[in-house]
């Protein structure tokens, strides 16, 4: 019995050693495959650049660069997709654009349909660079394929920025893939003023987590044309709101009027008082006194220490500071002072 059991064991490791055996040679005729698919694509990149380069630039076409092979096509295509990048010439863009179109739509389509997340991936990349409108049958036949990935919903939102889609707004907010506050702020990073626009005006019906993004993106792009959109959002019920709000003025480094800026310096939320005393930076009044040595005493670390930090900037700042240290009756107002005091030396 014992011999029995271990005859079968051996067959199913002999089984075992030959399926592995085979695994890894697969894997390493495939690595060799590649590896030599790549040398000939990168021969063929410095064959064709030359061409591609004064094609883009004067118009004038080389019989060379009417590809043959998939590989061919492809160090055409990569040449091109770095080209893309390179130059901001309407004409050029104009002929590269053609070019691809011409070129590359039957390639591009096969990679687009192909079962690999990857070479879909890489057709959705090249669509954007080459601005192919052509494609965009085929990107909604992508738009609504039940195993569409999170990357490719991402990537063919881009492009509908790109091509300035009718019904941008509505795939924005009926995505089929809960997107984050970052991918929407990549997402906004990217649109015209006439596409931000109708955001602005649907702001209340958006989900919490693209109002968000919107207003990240008003104050990273320095939207100065929103900002009483913004002044709006600071008297609103939310709290994350008025937050958000305010890092977006101070990222734009906007001028908020003392009595405005008061309210949010003695608000219940800390990190809304921390957001205010940072706008109080770009005012430097000695109207903020009285607020920000208040605020030396606050409950929050953080909120204390951009108090003294606002204070040392102002004209008499180590004065008032030296001032608290001194002299203030609050424990944690005395320690803060010494340190920015000490900070300020240093500095």
């Amino acid at each position: 019995m014992f011999s029995e059991e271990l005859f079968y064991f051996s067959i199913v490791l002999v089984g075992l050693l030959v399926v592995l055996t085979g695994l890894c040679l697969y894997l390493m005729i495939k690595k060799m495959i590649d590896n030599k698919n790549r040398g000939k694509i990168e021969r063929f990149k410095e064959e064709y650049q030359l061409a591609l380069f004064q094609f883009l630039h004067e118009g004038v076409k080389d019989e060379k660069l009417m590809q043959g092979s998939p590989l061919q096509t492809r160090a055409l295509i990569e040449l091109l997709a770095g080209f893309s990048k390179m130059f901001a010439s309407l004409d050029i863009q104009e002929r590269l654009q053609g070019f691809a179109e011409d070129h590359f739509q039957t390639f591009i389509l096969s990679q687009l349909r192909h079962r690999r997340w990857s070479l879909r991936m890489n057709a959705l990349y090249w669509i954007q660079d080459f601005k192919m409108e052509s494609m965009t049958g085929a990107l909604r036949e992508l738009q609504d394929s039940k195993s569409m990935s999170r990357s490719e919903e991402i990537q063919l939102l881009k492009i509908a920025v790109l091509f300035d889609e009718e019904d941008l707004l509505a795939r924005l907010t009926g995505t089929k893939h809960d997107l984050t506050e970052f991918e929407y702020s990549i997402l906004f990073h990217s649109f015209r003023e006439d596409q931000f626009q109708p955001l602005v005006l649907a702001f209340d019906e958006l989900p919490d987590v693209m109002k968000y993004a919107l207003i990240d993106s008003i104050g990273v792009k320095n939207r100065m044309e929103h900002v009483a959109f913004l002044e709006d959002l600071l008297e609103v019920d939310s709290t994350e709101l008025r937050v958000r709000a305010l890092k977006a003025v101070v990222g734009m480094e906007f001028y908020l009027s003392i009595p405005k800026l008061s309210v949010h310096l003695r608000a219940e939320s800390w990190q809304e008082r921390l957001m205010a005393i940072k706008a109080c930076e770009y005012i430097r009044s000695r109207e903020l006194t009285p607020y920000l040595q208040e605020l030396m005493s606050d409950p929050s670390f953080y909120v204390r220490s951009q108090a003294a930090q606002s204070l040392l900037r102002l004209e008499n700042g180590k004065a008032l500071l030296g001032e608290i240290a001194a002299h203030a009756e609050d424990e944690y107002a005395r320690d803060m002072a010494g340190q920015w005091l000490e900070r300020g030396a240093v500095t």
